[in-house]
């Protein structure tokens, strides 16, 4: 028996997280996107006097740095963004040479585009996942924080954003509708 390589355990990880994010947005509406669980809740808001987040253009992701304590709730919205923006930071940090920040996103003001940002993120981030080889994966590369640490790692940590965001996503989107949804049989 051949084991896999390591890569393509890491591989095979976040694909099949990205797989079960899919289904946990599967047929996400505007509303349920929006919702607001608590009074306190940052969201995706268009760009006003008094809306802090980071984003260019029209809308905003909230967001402040320092973070407050405690921190607010957040919406589904918030985390789709969230995850678009910091998966697209990831892997230009990781795979290539431009250095962008969260602040250089355009943040979209609705839910299609929203998910159509964070599916195109995730793609091209397995893209480039998929041309790692057991030597690539260990390669030193720039974070975002600073240090320069192993590929695997930064994989590693877009892996473990994911399953922590999509989680309280299916979370809210459960308490929100009053039920657990049920889960598709493999096929």
């Amino acid at each position: 028996m051949t084991l896999p390589s390591a890569a393509d355990v890491l591989k095979a990880q976040l694909r099949h997280t990205w797989k079960n994010a899919r289904w946990v947005l599967e047929d996400l509406h505007e509303d349920e996107y929006f919702w607001e669980p608590g009074a306190l809740c940052w969201s995706v808001r268009r760009r006003a006097p008094g809306v802090r987040g980071w984003g260019k253009g029209e809308f905003v992701c909230e967001d402040a740095f320092p973070a407050p304590e405690p921190l607010p709730l957040t919406t589904i919205a918030w985390r789709v963004v969230h995850l678009a923006a910091w998966t697209d930071v990831y892997r230009h940090w990781t795979f290539d040479d431009k250095r962008p920040t969260v602040r250089d996103a355009d943040v979209p003001g609705n839910a299609s585009e929203g998910l159509d940002w964070l599916y195109d993120a995730q793609d091209q981030f397995m893209r480039a996942v998929d041309a790692l080889d057991d030597f690539s994966i260990f390669e030193l590369r720039p974070a975002h924080w600073g240090e320069s640490v192993p590929v695997v790692s930064l994989v590693s940590l877009m892996l473990a954003e994911h399953v922590h965001h999509i989680a309280e996503v299916g979370v809210l989107r459960d308490v929100r509708n009053g039920h657990a949804r049920s889960r598709p049989l493999p096929s």
